[in-house]
């Protein structure tokens, strides 16, 4: 049971990464356009599901990848790693609520950033959070390449 649970808890993850990328262009697609094309109902989503999006991953990935990466020999690196990446959730959340927050204000109005300063904080959120996917992504191929030769 604990084998079938923590392959459907690895495919939510994988799933999550998808949903995660996908804000990623998303966010591409606004940094592009911008000042142009503000479109009200994208920025209103997105600046109300980017937060509870990452938020949800990264528990999910505490879940999931952090115990198979317990479980290696080497731990006083795993517990470096770890800390390394949960302090990146840190920074990741951070900056995901400052882009939330500044789309809320383009779509009223209220912004006092310059387009520019909204397009390289748009692009250094989705370049972080595709460099942390990528990143998780293999560390959980080894971690599985790990189990299998265990």
């Amino acid at each position: 049971m604990a084998g079938k649970e923590t392959m459907q808890r690895s495919r939510m993850l994988e799933n999550g990464y998808d949903g995660l990328l996908e804000l990623c262009d998303r966010l591409e697609a606004i940094a592009d356009a911008l000042p142009n094309a503000i479109d009200v109902t994208h920025y209103d989503e997105i600046a109300n599901t980017l937060v509870p999006t990452l938020g949800s991953l990264h528990e999910l990935e505490e879940q999931v990848l952090f115990p198979q990466l317990r479980a290696r020999t080497d731990r006083r690196n795993v517990s470096a790693l770890i800390e390394r990446l949960r302090e990146e959730h840190r920074q990741d959340e951070r900056a995901a609520a400052d882009v939330a927050e500044v789309l809320g204000e383009l779509l009223h109005g209220r912004c006092s950033l310059s387009w520019d300063a909204i397009g390289y904080m748009l692009r250094a959120l989705f370049e972080s959070l595709r460099r942390h996917v990528a990143t998780e992504r293999l560390l959980l191929a080894e971690s599985r390449r790990g189990a299998c030769h265990a």
